[in-house]
């Protein structure tokens, strides 16, 4: 018998799926007597060793030892007493266990792999952009809707124009440092194209200059207009 320990196993029929798979059976033409045999003597050994057995494993060696009477006897299944407490009535009822519990345990390790699976991934809550709408002031009914949609849109157009093969060189940019260039940008050319101002592909980038933006309009630095629904958003210093 190896070192294995009765806490090793989730349950009797957890053993007895290691029995079948140690002595190298298929499961759908399992030897019964062979393994009720093996699983008695693990038990015994158990005890033996003076290890404490969970009661579950002593009622499925009561079951086994039940089925194994009846299968030496050959008592058919029709003369059954109603009255019997033992719930394995036939080797094809054994067989049906463990073949279900199998198929359970198989798919418990599928979802638990799924699960390590998942903690290698992190989730991120969508950022609050409300404190930077506060105050904004738009010409021709713009609304923060209109500059989000603009947004969304420009960034649909950056992920189809961008090439297949990039390579991205990380530079970390703060909001403080964005508004600063816009300003420069905007005390030379006084007047813009919303998406001239999105130099680079970069996530990082672009999110940090919508930010920019947003933050700048709150203070009220800048004007954002608009002609029409299709017309380009401009931006415009106010100072």
């Amino acid at each position: 018998m190896n070192n294995i320990m009765i806490n090793d196993f989730e349950g009797p029929l957890d053993l007895l799926l290691h029995l079948i798979k140690t002595s190298k059976m298929d499961i759908y033409d399992v030897n019964i007597t062979y393994i009720i045999e093996e699983y008695l003597k693990y038990i015994n050994a158990m005890q033996d060793l003076n290890i404490d057995i969970a009661s579950e494993y002593l009622v499925m060696a009561a079951e086994l030892i039940h089925l194994k009477s009846k299968m030496l006897i050959n008592i058919e299944d029709e003369v059954e007493d109603e009255s019997d407490e033992f719930t394995i009535s036939s080797e094809e009822e054994l067989k049906q266990k463990l073949i279900e519990y199998e198929k359970y345990k198989k798919s418990t390790d599928s979802f638990r792999k799924l699960e390590e699976n998942r903690k290698e991934y992190l989730t991120r809550s969508p950022e609050n952009i409300s404190e930077y709408s506060k105050d904004i002031k738009y010409n021709m009914e713009l609304s923060i809707e209109d500059l989000i949609n603009a947004f969304l849109e420009y960034r649909k157009r950056l992920d189809r124009e961008k090439p297949l093969e990039t390579k991205i060189t990380r530079k970390e940019l703060s909001v403080k440092e964005r508004i600063n260039s816009i300003r420069n940008i905007l005390k030379i050319k006084k007047k813009v194209v919303f998406t001239d101002l999105f130099e680079s592909f970069t996530k990082e980038y672009v999110v940090v200059t919508f930010l920019s933006i947003l933050n700048m309009s709150k203070n009220n630095e800048i004007m954002l207009s608009q002609k029409d629904n299709f017309s380009p958003i401009m931006i415009e210093s106010r100072i």
